[in-house]
């Protein structure tokens, strides 16, 4: 028999949702789950080695941990794509706001919403972003989420925007969720920078996409980058101006586009070749 490091069995079903033609799942295809009734799965190396019927694999392999999870099921993990971890303090006093019938780009323009987050992070130091996160992560992977999409976009300065990426090299030392990175210093104009919107995405371009390649390069971690296009916000041509720089710096590309309005930043990421 074979020894593997992890042995599941008595599992009520096992989902292991198999790949359509070697990617992902799509149309029809979404509802094939895989399911396999009173499953196990072996593990090894760190990887799964083995799926399929219980009968099956406890005559194939001895392991050295064995679960019984009889009248559970074992599933793939959640992958969360679109997070804004890691961020610090609370906007609970503009709920009131919002129950008051204020709209999101209200309460931002008045100065809450995501410049609330962004006075409060720039304040916090690289500890303070870990321990006000950690419990995020933590409660994330008790509810199933194994690997997620993690942002900038609360400083909007280039000094704290490079502090949130070391934020969440922090928090992917100490605990198991696997973390992608995401560069979003377009997330908002900053407040010392209203009514000056073409310099900052000056800034963007000029220092902060810069530094943000650094950073690739000194951690070998690929970014990618993000635009808030939107009306108020970023317009398609200040979008571009930043995705097309981002390209020719290493980054990948993703976008906020046409949440409110149909500006047309949907159509440049399809242009662009954006991930999502």
């Amino acid at each position: 028999m074979e020894q593997v490091d992890l042995l599941i069995l008595n599992a009520s079903q096992v989902c292991v949702i198999p790949s359509e033609h070697g990617g992902p799942q799509r149309g029809s295809g979404l509802g094939e789950l895989g399911l396999v009734e009173n499953g196990a799965v072996a593990v090894k190396n760190g990887r799964i080695h083995h799926t399929g019927p219980t009968t099956d694999l406890q005559t194939r392999y001895t392991a050295v941990q064995t679960i019984d999870a009889n009248g559970r099921a074992v599933i793939p993990g959640f992958v969360d794509p679109h997070t804004h971890l890691p961020w610090f303090g609370d906007r609970a006093h503009e709920f009131e706001m919002r129950l008051a019938g204020a709209s999101y780009m209200e309460i931002m323009a008045a100065g809450g919403g995501i410049m609330n987050t962004v006075r409060q992070a720039r304040q916090a130091s690289i500890d303070d972003l870990v321990a006000d996160n950690l419990p995020r992560l933590q409660r994330m992977l008790a509810h199933g989420t194994t690997s997620t999409e993690a942002k900038t976009g609360y400083g909007l300065d280039t000094a704290t925007e490079i502090k949130l990426l070391d934020a969440m090299l922090a928090l992917h030392a100490v605990q198991p969720v696997e973390i992608t990175p995401t560069f979003l210093p377009a997330h908002a104009v900053p407040a010392e920078y209203q009514g000056r919107t073409n310099e900052y995405v000056d800034l963007v371009i000029n220092d902060m996409l810069p530094a943000g390649a650094e950073w690739m390069t000194q951690h070998h971690i690929q970014l990618f980058f993000d635009v808030f296009c939107e009306a108020g916000v970023f317009d398609v041509p200040q979008t571009r101006r930043m995705m097309e720089t981002a390209v020719t710096l290493g980054y990948r590309l993703k976008i906020h586009a046409d949440e409110f309005e149909g500006l047309g930043g949907t159509k440049l990421a399809v242009e662009l070749g954006a991930v999502s």
